[in-house]
């Protein structure tokens, strides 16, 4: 017989899915040692260095979702949006979209005792998309009642990679009833289990005409967020995917087309709906935003006893955006030369020698090199 491929979903046996326990456990007690001290050490912290923790945690996720659907949110308009939500200071600076996202990785994490159904992810959805398309018409808080393909290349040569299930809304709300019945039943599976399987499951029913990936990804978290009984986000899974990009599509293409052969197959153990290879690559990702968020707890301890030495200081505006972007990213890991200041702050070549000369002299940077390859780097005691 001529073997060709097709979708997971044309599988007779579709949705029961499969994993090699043995295979997953290594890789799942790995993780659950990432994930676990996370809680224990937001509990040291202070309430203002919790919020600044989860400030950073949700400044890095809601970037990074969007940049793995090819969208690039303005930095400092999404730090607005956190810091007036969190009601850790007053931003001035708005984008819509950017804000609705931050709305709903908020509130998704903060209702961690209700259960996912229908009507929230419908209302996530409509959250997500405060403002509808000019361009390309789609429906807004409901799903999808058409067929849904993940295409790319140019018109009349486009090559479709993946055709979701159901072809009318009614077929794709039948999906999602399996989907939310077996979400919401109690069962002894790990819960870090659960988010990788829910995660592929939703993304692979594709049930809305746009913001799949983000919805799916935010559903894995709420799932991680109830492992460890918390409604704090504790790090970024999205930023551990939007680094893997190319595996993750790969991984996706994988599991979501499979073999004739096996789609044919009546066994319980077809191998078209194996998924251990999928939750392995899963925890490994959640591994990996844990490792990144125990970093992001460090340098939350360092902000703080860096401004606790110099809430003495006087430093303009500036001078402070320059400060709190070196010691929440590493944007400026190679230093911050006065051409990258005058960008940062929007300021004229006078003023930006004037302000890192006077932060120079304050000691909170120094020098490195001369001429025009000189850098200053944040001073910073360990």
């Amino acid at each position: 017989m001529h073997s060709s491929h097709l979708y997971i979903w044309q599988n007779k046996n579709w949705p029961n899915f499969t994993y090699d326990q043995a295979a997953v456990m290594t890789r799942l007690e790995s993780c659950i040692q990432a994930v676990s001290p996370l809680k224990q050490l937001s509990a040291v912290l202070s309430d203002e260095q919790r919020l600044d923790w989860e400030a950073a945690i949700l400044l890095d996720e809601t970037l990074a979702s969007a940049k793995i659907e090819g969208e690039l949110y303005d930095r400092d308009s999404v730090r607005c949006s956190i810091v007036n939500k969190l009601g850790i200071g007053k931003g001035s600076k708005f984008n819509k979209q950017s804000d609705a996202m931050v709305e709903l990785l908020l509130s998704a994490i903060r209702s961690t005792e209700q259960p996912i159904t229908h009507q929230v992810v419908k209302q996530w959805h409509q959250i997500l998309f405060p403002v509808a398309p000019i361009i390309t018409p789609m429906t807004i808080g409901d799903y999808r009642d058409d067929t849904m393909q993940i295409v790319s290349g140019q018109y009349g040569k486009q090559k479709i990679h993946f055709e979701a299930p159901g072809k009318v809304k009614s077929e794709v709300e039948q999906e999602m009833d399996r989907f939310f019945h077996w979400l919401n039943t109690s069962t002894d599976e790990s819960t870090f289990i659960r988010a990788g399987i829910a995660k592929f499951w939703f993304v692979t029913i594709h049930p809305f005409d746009d913001g799949n990936g983000r919805l799916s990804r935010i559903i894995a978290e709420r799932c991680l967020a109830e492992a460890e009984h918390t409604n704090l986000r504790l790090f970024s899974l999205s930023s551990a995917f939007e680094a893997h990009r190319n595996e993750y599509y790969q991984q996706l293409q994988n599991h979501q087309r499979c073999q004739m052969e096996s789609l044919k197959s009546t066994t319980e153990n077809s191998d078209g709906l194996d998924l251990t290879a999928w939750i392995v690559w899963f925890l490994s990702m959640v591994e990996i935003a844990a490792l990144d968020a125990k970093k992001e707890f460090e340098r939350v301890m360092q902000t703080t006893h860096f401004w606790q030495r110099h809430q003495q200081i006087l430093i303009n505006i500036r001078q402070q955006k320059l400060i709190v972007r070196l010691l929440e990213t590493t944007d400026f890991s190679e230093g911050i030369s006065r051409k990258k200041y005058k960008a940062l702050t929007k300021t004229t070549d006078a003023t930006a020698a004037r302000d890192i000369a006077d932060l120079v002299e304050k000691k909170i940077l120094v020098p490195v090199g001369e001429g025009r390859s000189r850098h200053y780097f944040l001073l910073v005691e360990k």
